[in-house]
């Protein structure tokens, strides 16, 4: 009798045991699923923030007004348009040939001025 009562208690332990073990396993994978879950819904809130923003820009009469004077080049009456060309590099000057003292002599002999 005292051998069936320990068999019935062990059984019962291992029973409760593995129990326990799988239900802590299904809590980490649901822990693990509201993460994922939590991070998701955080990027998707940003993403719809941010459409709604562009959205807001994209109907607002002063800003539709202003993109398409901007890919017209079209000025209001009372703007002035600065235009800054993009700097470019100065050739280096040509050096100017330098004569001699005997070609320039000749050249005064000869009635030539430079």
């Amino acid at each position: 009798m005292q051998l069936i009562k320990k068999i019935f208690l062990l059984t019962v332990f291992f029973i409760l045991l593995s129990s326990s073990v799988r239900n802590l396993i299904n809590y980490q994978k649901a822990l693990k699923f509201y993460e994922q879950y939590k991070n998701n819904f955080e990027k998707e809130k940003k993403k719809n923030q941010t459409l709604k923003t562009q959205m807001l820009k994209k109907t607002n009469l002063y800003e539709v007004e202003k993109t398409i004077r901007n890919q017209l080049n079209l000025l209001q009456p009372d703007e002035v348009a600065v235009i800054i060309p993009q700097p470019t590099l100065s050739p280096s000057p040509t050096p100017t040939p330098s004569l001699s003292n005997f070609q320039k002599w000749l050249y005064v002999y000869q009635g030539k001025l430079n």
